[in-house]
């Protein structure tokens, strides 16, 4: 007798719509797309039906989350205005910017360093505010949405500490756990700094501390990044201390 599934499993497929989740598997499927795709690249890689995929295609183009050139389809419109909404929404964003600047005139000053606010989507780390100076190389300034993987990035990690080990095993794998576990232990024991060089992006130091709610939820990260961090990048430099300060300062306004 074939094993049946668990309770809440079988709720939770019941309770979804199967067109409004495949809705949202193409337009994840494009978010990651470097590329405009075809409706049957699309087909392709979802592994739905090429009728279902231009139907869903079509009505999502009507609403202008997708717009179609040429027989490509891409993001469209729609999806910024969402995105942007939500940014405007979200209360750690507004709380941090203050505490952004200030470390930018205070401890970053004229240094080429870049100072971004990343909250975890998922098994990735976001970035939805940055702000750099002059002296910081135009390659180095990220772009509201950027990602990097959560495990790998300084940000990441920071977030990542201050979850239950169960929760992160499932979110990015036992190997992958294994592999940061010593780094997320060292994030607690310095109070929630975290350190990463060239994994999330090559060549690049970077900093990160912990942004918790009162009710010790991990909800983001405030990062410098730099391709030279001088003599900082320590989990106990001046910089660190700085970092952990405004992370917590910013905490303490979350419920």
């Amino acid at each position: 007798m074939a094993e049946r599934p668990p309770a809440a499993a079988s709720t939770s497929r019941r309770s979804s719509v199967q067109s409004v989740g495949r809705a949202f598997d193409l337009l994840d499927l494009l978010k990651n797309a470097p590329y405009p795709m075809s409706a049957l690249e699309i087909a392709r890689e979802s592994g739905l039906d090429r009728t279902i995929v231009h139907r869903l295609l079509r009505t999502l183009a009507e609403h202008g989350m997708v717009v179609e050139e040429r027989g490509a389809y891409g993001l469209g419109p729609a999806s910024v205005l969402l995105a942007n909404r939500y940014l405007d929404n979200l209360l750690v964003r507004r709380l941090a910017l203050p505490y952004l600047l200030d470390l930018q005139a205070g401890a970053v000053g004229e240094r080429p360093w870049t100072l971004t606010l990343l909250i975890p989507v998922g098994d990735l780390a976001t970035v939805i505010e940055r702000i750099w100076t002059q002296a910081a190389p135009l390659g180095m300034v990220l772009d509201i949405g950027d990602t990097f993987p959560i495990d790998l990035s300084a940000a990441g990690r920071a977030v990542l500490a201050y979850r239950p080990e169960e929760d992160v095993r499932a979110l990015v794998g036992d190997e992958r756990y294994e592999a940061v576990a010593t780094r997320l232990e060292r994030v607690r024991e310095v109070g929630g700094v975290a350190l990463s060089h060239g994994e999330a992006i090559s060549g690049v130091y970077a900093m990160a501390a912990t942004i918790q709610s009162r009710r010790g939820h991990p909800v983001a990260a405030l990062s410098v990044a730099s391709l030279e961090l001088d003599d900082q990048f320590s989990d106990e430099s001046a910089l660190a201390g700085q970092l952990r300060r405004a992370a917590q300062a910013v905490g303490q306004s979350l419920a």
